[in-house]
């Protein structure tokens, strides 16, 4: 297992800084350009909510890639208290679950995980 770990401001700015890595990841993995846009739309709506739910100066990322066949991305400082009563974002947390084969919360990490 390849993993990789990133952490930036909670400033939507470093954003465009996440999918990029996240594409030459999925790039070397030699996935296609759907599965590529997909995944890094279901990482800009989760950090979107991490900018808005978030209760710390950074969003730590790390991500897992398992022998090219599931990748896991893990993103710190989100609330699920704070999520579940935000109206805004649950249309967030919508476009992800329909994005991903599977989010969660463990503690105050996001988990996303896709099969390649």
């Amino acid at each position: 297992m390849d993993t990789l770990k990133y952490q930036i401001p909670n400033d939507a700015k470093y954003f465009s800084t996440v999918r990029l890595m996240l594409s030459g990841i999925l790039n070397i993995l030699n996935r296609d350009i759907e599965e590529i846009e997909d995944l890094k739309m279901a990482v800009t709506e989760t950090l979107n909510i991490c900018h808005k739910l978030g209760e710390d100066d950074h969003i730590d990322l790390v991500f897992e890639i398992e022998e090219a066949k599931n990748i896991k991305i893990y993103v710190s400082e989100i609330n699920e208290e704070k999520l579940d009563a935000s109206e805004d974002l649950s249309l967030a947390k919508t476009i992800i679950d329909c994005l991903v084969d599977e989010s969660h919360f463990d503690g105050n990490k996001f988990i996303l995980s896709k099969k390649l």
